[in-house]
């Protein structure tokens, strides 16, 4: 796991450069304006005048204990380097990210964000998981302060009027995959659902899910932890590939059952499972493909002008290698820079006017002119024996 920076004020100094990974679990919308279109960028926007530089105070409540504490951690990397380096070319804001440990009661970590807005004047709240989005979505304190949460970490498919998805839900996830292993001609796939996994969103017997069984011929079968027991009704049918709906120690426990009964075929874990935290409990002489959906383009899309840019600021301000997750808090912390950067005045009325917007992020774009989910990005990357995404 990366180390996070400190609980306090940061005005975004390069962070320390350890990587620590551990298996843990295992042993209303404001009147609205014209909307702009924000160019491809590869330099941030130039310097303003001394001086003019309104300041933005971003909050961050990091994960650092639940299911997704990996993909937290990575996720708050990536978007610390891009407001580090937003801040050094001196544009129009100055981006103040403060970070705090999260509270693992939800009510707690609202009461934290709340406090964020009103002792630290934070108007964003940037990155929260699934264990935290719930809450914060739903509490009227921040929704009465105007405070807007940008680029959540979490798959949920949340009805919030302030809350701004920089990435597709699982379940458009879910779909994306089923059509890509089909694509692949992989007729037989099972698809095994946590019950906890989603808030309930995936759960047998919703109108999505058995949309799903009935038009691409799915079979579900509930992991009800005990892992050996699903495995062995799973096995039996012989499937080619089981997608796994949950999180990463679900989908370590399927696997390593799965291989207790000789199956190896494609194991594909959705976008709340950490590559590399998967990939160490499998064990590097696991003989089944490991695959994971990327809900932003991956380290492995090195041709495209963001991911490397990202890939550069990685080993400037952190002197680490990115990971899917580190990009994906890059690209929704780079798309909040450059929308907010067209804030004519304060206030949280001129903030959601700018937020939707179209944003090219660097031949990625991100699309809020229509709704609040600014993408359905979701492509298959095989993982490699050292946990690294791959070109599918």
């Amino acid at each position: 796991m990366r180390q996070a920076p400190p609980q306090s004020k940061s005005s975004c100094a390069p962070a320390s450069a350890g990587r620590r990974r551990t298996l843990g679990a295992l042993g209303s919308l404001g009147a609205l304006s014209s909307l702009a279109v924000i160019a491809p960028q590869t330099a941030f926007a130039q310097p303003a005048p001394s001086g003019a530089r309104r300041q933005l105070v971003v909050g961050q409540l990091v994960d650092r204990t639940g299911p997704q504490a990996d993909l937290s951690r990575d996720y708050l990397a990536g978007a610390k380097v891009l407001f580090d380096a937003y801040n050094a070319s001196n544009g129009s804001l100055r981006i103040v990210h403060v970070v705090r440990d999260a509270d693992t009661n939800p009510r707690g970590a609202t009461a934290q964000a709340v406090a964020l807005a009103d002792s630290e004047h934070a108007e964003v709240l940037f990155g929260p998981g699934d264990a935290l989005l719930p809450a914060l979505a739903a509490s009227t304190e921040l929704s009465r302060r105007g405070v807007q949460i940008v680029a959540p970490l979490s798959g949920l498919s949340l009805n919030a009027e302030n809350v701004w998805f920089t990435r597709a839900d699982y379940q458009s996830e879910l779909d994306a995959a089923v059509r890509q292993l089909r694509g692949f001609g992989l007729t037989a796939v099972t698809l095994a659902v946590s019950p906890d996994f989603a808030a309930g969103t995936l759960a047998a017997g919703t109108p999505w899910l058995s949309r799903l069984e009935k038009a691409m011929s799915v079979q579900t079968v509930p992991l009800t932890g005990n892992f050996d027991e699903s495995a062995r009704r799973i096995a039996a049918g012989r499937p080619g590939a089981v997608i796994v709906g949950g999180d990463t120690l679900a989908y370590g426990s399927l696997g390593r059952a799965l291989a207790a009964q000789n199956w190896y075929g494609f194991l594909v874990g959705l976008s709340a499972v950490s590559p590399v935290s998967a990939r160490e409990i499998l064990g590097t002489g696991y003989a089944g493909g490991m695959v994971v959906t990327q809900i932003a383009p991956g380290p492995q899309e090195s041709t495209l002008r963001v991911v490397k840019e990202h890939v550069a600021r990685m080993k400037q301000y952190l002197d680490e290698p990115p990971s899917p997750a580190t990009l994906a808090g890059y690209i929704g912390a780079a798309w909040l820079v450059r929308a907010a950067s067209g804030i004519k005045a304060p206030g949280p009325v001129e903030l959601r006017r700018a937020l939707q917007t179209r944003v090219d992020v660097g031949d990625f774009m991100l699309d809020f002119t229509r709704g609040l989910r600014g993408s359905q990005y979701v492509q298959l990357a095989p993982i490699n024996k050292s946990g690294l995404p791959q070109r599918a």
